[in-house]
């Protein structure tokens, strides 16, 4: 019979495979390929044409191209990437690197504590909490959030929860701050870049201690085997 360390072994083992099948997934998807078009491959970027105006004879933005995707593509996005967010799922990020850092042992362990504090900083408590950017108005304005500015990772949740997969009335409530639906649109596809770039993070390193050969994810019969 099992004892509790080796089901605990085998556990994070399956979670580390799994969360390589599907952050391949991911990570060759819509996202990856718009940072292509509207960037240097590795992250998205804004465009600016610059031009005089004709009043002024200054310099000024004249056209913004911002990277998008088709909304229904914005939202199939969403859903493949939410198990790096949601708490109850496999892929959670902070549970994916709890899980190498078991299986790597103590002295390994210590060593990557820095990655849970990258992959905290992103993924935190069932959420994504490192705005990119910031709406103009508080999220109180309409009497519901925080007495702080609005940023686009709360957008991002709003979106996700009140109006992709879910209908909170709160989240939608607070959605009404934002000016109009590109800018929440906008609002998710930064923050599932950002995310994306994490999880692009963890998988290396989790590629590279398997490659290292600092843990295993053989099942206990393969390895018998």
């Amino acid at each position: 019979m099992p004892t509790r360390s080796q089901e605990q072994d085998v556990v994070a083992r399956r979670r580390l495979r799994k969360f390589l099948a599907r952050s391949e997934r991911a990570l060759n998807g819509p996202v990856t390929e718009l940072r292509s078009t509207h960037g240097d491959g590795r992250e998205l970027q804004i465009h600016l044409t610059y031009g005089p105006n004709v009043s002024t004879r200054q310099m000024e933005v004249l056209e913004v191209d911002f990277p998008s995707l088709d909304p229904r593509i914005l939202d199939s996005v969403v859903v493949d990437c939410r198990v790096f967010f949601t708490m109850t799922e496999d892929c959670y990020l902070p549970s994916v690197v709890a899980s190498l850092r078991h299986l790597a042992g103590h002295e390994r362990s210590r060593l990557l504590r820095d990655l849970t504090t990258h992959v905290e900083q992103v993924v935190r408590q069932g959420r994504l909490v490192a705005p990119v950017s910031y709406g103009g108005r508080l999220e109180m304005d309409n009497g519901i959030g925080r007495p702080g500015l609005l940023g686009d990772d709360q957008i991002a949740m709003d979106y996700i929860y009140g109006m992709a997969l879910h209908e909170d009335e709160e989240r939608i409530a607070r959605l009404r701050n934002v000016p109009n639906l590109d800018i929440i649109r906008r609002a998710v596809l930064l923050q599932m870049d950002q995310l994306l770039r994490v999880v692009a993070d963890v998988r290396a390193q989790v590629l590279h201690d398997v490659q290292m050969g600092y843990v295993s994810l053989a099942s206990p019969e393969t390895s018998e085997s």
